[in-house]
């Protein structure tokens, strides 16, 4: 199912919450997620691993309008020999990016400064309780200027 579509009684999914009018200084994006809900949207999911993938995530991100906010994606899994080391925005690759996300929101010293893109409910749910922004992977590519297809 989709962000937008979910099931009868389902929990809602995570939406856009802005915090009276500040704006996040840190904008954490779990990459593969944003891909599936975002990008792909439903679409054939075999070249689901492979750099062009991951670079059509990284072309949305980069037209997020967040003057000086730091950005960074975290994509599972080890970082591929020939990936470049990127710096706008900053990637990163965990065993886990949920787990690499929640040390993130937890380390810092105003979570409330963070923005955690995702539609994992979990992850959402953990962030939120430690006092970070939940904004969904359909309302952060609107926010992005619309279609991921970049």
């Amino acid at each position: 199912m989709s962000e937008e579509t979910e099931a009868p009684g389902a929990p809602a999914p995570p939406r856009d919450e802005p915090a009276a009018g500040v704006e996040p200084a840190l904008w954490l994006v779990d990459g593969f997620n944003l891909l599936h809900a975002a990008v792909l949207r439903g679409r054939d999911r075999r070249d689901w691993w492979r750099a062009s993938a991951r670079e059509r995530v990284l072309a949305l991100v980069r037209r997020l309008e967040a003057p000086g906010a730091e950005v960074i994606v975290v994509f599972d899994g080890q970082r591929p020999p020939d990936e470049p080391e990127r710096t706008h925005p900053q990637v990163v690759f965990a065993a886990s990016a949920d787990e690499w996300l929640i040390r993130a929101v937890r380390q810092a010293p105003d979570p409330s400064r963070i923005a955690l893109v995702t539609a994992d409910r979990q992850l959402a749910d953990r962030a939120r309780h430690r006092g970070a922004r939940v904004v969904g992977p359909i309302a952060f590519r609107e926010r992005c200027g619309g279609a991921a297809d970049a």
